[in-house]
């Protein structure tokens, strides 16, 4: 899975600041540890996770933190997106690995998430 994320400026201007590679079937074998407390704390906290781990991912790229920080969250963004949209929204896990995750982090802070499917390759 291909995790990109974007920053838009106040010109409306989309600016790719990284574009980082997960591993969508193991992310989601962790995620199941995860799913009994996302469920508890509800929709409105799981979707807030997804804003939360774009911005510190965003965070990790701009102060250069190592290659394995950066990894590690996009891993929880993707993560985060997986529970929220899964649980919530009805995503299959067939649909969620045949996906990338577009992040678009807006000049208020807040971000916008997209699930791209992938064209299928002949």
């Amino acid at each position: 899975m291909l995790i990109r994320i974007y920053r838009l400026d106040e010109n409306s201007h989309k600016t790719l600041m990284a574009e980082l590679h997960v591993d969508a079937l193991r992310l989601m074998l962790v995620a199941e540890d995860r799913e009994e407390n996302t469920r508890r704390r509800g929709r409105v906290w799981a979707a807030g996770a997804v804003p939360f781990f774009a911005q510190e991912l965003l965070k990790t790229i701009q102060t250069r933190q190592p290659r394995e920080r950066q990894n590690l969250q996009a891993t929880n963004v993707a993560m985060s997106a997986w529970l929220h949209d899964s649980i919530y929204v009805g995503v299959t896990p067939e649909q969620f690995v045949r996906s990338d995750l577009n992040f678009v982090l807006l000049p208020d802070g807040a971000v916008e998430c997209e699930r791209v499917m992938k064209v299928a390759s002949e």
